[in-house]
C-alpha cells in the first residue's frame, strides 16, 4: 500500500470514529429520555484497488423491536380504556357520595335513615305537632337529595362529551404529526441521512393515539408508517384522517362523514363511549362499564320509584310526589313531599315505618324490563335497595381500580422488555467510547508515522 493510500485509510477510519462517537455521545445524553431508541452505527470496508481500505459508516439506524413495541401498544391502549373506566366509576361513586375508604352513609341513605326516624317517633307521639312538622322535613330532605342527584346528568354527561371532544382533538393532531414526520422521513431516507430522531418522534405520537383507540402500523419500504385501529380503521395513510365527535347522535365520523365508532374499540375513547352509550343492547350488558352512566340514572328511578311506592302505599295517600321515566333531567320524587304538617295522620306513619322495613321488593321492582339498570339484587327492602345500590357502584369503583391497576402494571412490564431491547445502557456506551478513544490514538500514531515517512522523503530529495 502507498503512503497515500495508507494517509486515505487513516483518514477515513478517523472520520468514522468522530461519527461512533457522536452516536455514541449522543445515546449517553439521552439515556433517560423514555421516547429514545439507542442508535447504532452500521459499518462497510470498501477497497481500492483490490486492497481493503478502513471502514466506513454506511448507515445510523436505531435499535428496533417492532413485535415488542406493537405489545406495547395494545398494553398502552387496554390500560387507557381501563383508567379511564376507573375514573369514570369513581366519578359515579363520588356524585352519589360514597366513601371508599371507610363505608360510612352516603347522603341518600341518610336522607332515607333520617326519615324513617321522623316517623317513628311521630308514631310514638302521635299529638306532638313539632314531631309532624319534623316528618315533612325529613320527607323534604330525602326528596330534594333524590333530585340533587337527579340533577347531575347534564353534569355528567358534559364531562364525559369533553373527554371524549379532548381525545378526537389528541387524535387528530397526533395523526396529523405523524403525517409530517412521514413526509420527513421519506425526504430524508432518499437521500441516504439518517431518520432515528425523527422515528422517535413518531413512536412517540403513536403511543399517545395507542392509549386512546389501539393501533396498527404498517411500514413501507421508503420509511413512511400506516397507521390503523385494532378494528381496521385507517388513522393515518398517504394523509392523515380527520375525525369529528357528534355529541347528538354519540358518534365519531372520519373527515369522508363516514362512522367510525365501532372501529374505535380499544383505549381511552372506547371507555368514555361505552359509559354514554344508552342504547338496549348496552342496558342488557353485564359489564358495568357499558351504559354506566344510564344504569346509574335507572338505579336512582328505581329507589326513588321504590321508596314513593313504598311509603304512599302504607299511608293510602301520595306523600311523594313521583314522575315516571328520566327522558328529562329530573327524576322520581318530584321536588317535594307533600304532606301538610296540621293534617299529616300520624296514626298512619305507624304503617308507614312498617313498610318500610317489611314490604319486600322483587327483581321486577327492583330491576323493570323496561328500565335495565344492570342491579341483581332482589327480595329487599327500600334501604336494602339503596344499600345495594351504594354498595354496586363501591364495588364498581373497586374492580375497575384493581383492573386499571394490572393493566398498569403490564404497560410497565412491556414497556421495560422493550427499553431493554432498543434502549440504552450507559456502560456499554461508555466502553464503546473507551474504545474509539484508543482506536483513535492508533490511528494518530500512523498518522504521524507516515507525516515523519513524508519528511525523510521529502529530505532525501533535497
Amino acid at each position: 500500500m502507498s503512503l497515500t493510500a495508507a494517509l486515505n485509510t487513516a483518514l477515513m477510519g478517523l472520520s468514522t470514529i468522530q461519527a461512533q462517537t457522536g452516536v455514541a455521545s449522543g445515546n449517553i445524553a439521552n439515556a433517560q429520555n423514555p421516547n429514545y431508541a439507542r442508535k447504532m452505527v452500521q459499518l462497510t470496508t470498501p477497497a481500492a484497488g483490490g486492497d481493503p481500505m478502513a471502514a466506513v459508516v454506511a448507515a445510523i439506524v436505531r435499535a428496533a423491536a417492532p413485535d415488542v413495541l406493537q405489545d406495547y401498544y395494545g398494553a398502552t391502549a387496554d390500560y387507557g380504556r381501563l383508567s379511564t373506566s376507573a375514573d369514570q366509576a369513581r366519578r359515579l361513586a363520588e356524585v352519589l357520595g360514597i366513601d371508599i375508604t371507610d363505608g360510612g352513609q352516603t347522603p341518600l341513605e341518610s336522607r332515607l335513615t333520617s326519615f324513617e326516624d321522623a316517623v317513628k317517633r311521630l308514631e310514638a307521639t302521635p299529638e306532638d305537632t313539632t314531631l309532624k312538622a319534623l316528618v315533612v322535613q325529613r320527607g323534604q330532605e330525602l326528596a330534594k337529595e333524590v333530585n340533587r342527584l337527579a340533577g347531575q346528568r347534564t353534569t355528567l354527561q358534559n364531562l364525559a362529551q369533553d373527554d371524549i371532544r379532548l381525545g378526537v382533538d389528541t387524535l387528530n393532531d397526533a395523526t396529523k404529526g405523524i403525517a409530517a414526520l412521514n413526509a420527513k422521513i421519506v425526504s430524508l431516507k432518499a437521500t441516504g441521512m439518517p431518520t432515528g430522531d425523527l422515528e422517535d418522534l413518531r413512536d412517540a405520537e403513536v403511543a399517545k393515539i395507542a392509549g386512546l383507540v389501539g393501533v396498527r402500523t404498517v411500514m413501507a419500504d421508503n420509511g413512511s408508517m400506516s397507521l390503523y385501529t385494532d378494528a381496521g380503521v385507517q388513522l393515518v395513510g398517504v394523509t392523515a384522517q380527520n375525525f369529528s365527535y357528534d355529541t347528538n347522535t354519540g358518534t365519531i365520523s372520519n373527515g369522508t362523514g363516514g362512522d367510525v365508532t365501532g372501529g374505535f374499540d380499544q383505549g381511552s375513547l372506547r371507555a368514555s363511549l361505552d359509559y354514554l352509550n344508552g342504547s338496549a343492547a348496552a342496558l342488557a350488558s353485564s359489564d358495568g362499564n357499558v351504559g354506566a352512566m344510564e344504569k346509574f340514572f335507572n338505579q336512582l328511578d328505581s329507589m326513588a320509584r321504590n321508596i314513593a311506592d313504598v311509603v304512599n302505599a302504607a299511608y293510602g295517600s301520595n306523600l311523594f310526589n313521583y314522575t315516571a321515566g328520566n327522558a328529562a333531567a329530573t327524576l322520581e320524587i318530584d321536588g317535594s313531599f307533600t304532606a301538610d304538617p296540621t293534617t299529616l295522620d300520624a296514626t298512619r306513619m305507624g304503617d308507614v315505618q312498617q313498610a318500610m322495613r317489611n314490604t319486600t321488593l322483587t327483581a321486577a321492582q327492583i330491576n323493570p324490563a323496561g328500565e335495565p339498570n344492570g342491579l341483581s339484587t332482589a327480595n329487599v327492602n327500600i334501604f336494602g335497595l339503596v344499600s345495594g345500590v351504594m354498595a354496586y357502584h363501591a364495588r364498581q369503583v373497586f374492580d375497575n381500580e384493581a383492573a386499571r391497576d394490572t393493566a398498569e402494571n403490564l404497560q410497565a412490564s412491556v414497556e421495560q422488555k422493550f427499553r431493554n431491547l432498543t434502549g440504552v445502557n450507559v456502560d456499554d456506551e461508555l466502553a464503546q467510547l473507551t474504545v474509539l478513544q484508543n482506536n483513535y490514538a492508533a490511528l494518530a500514531q500512523v498518522m504521524n508515522a507516515i507525516r515523519e515517512m513524508f519528511d525523510e522523503i521529502i529530505s532525501i530529495g533535497r
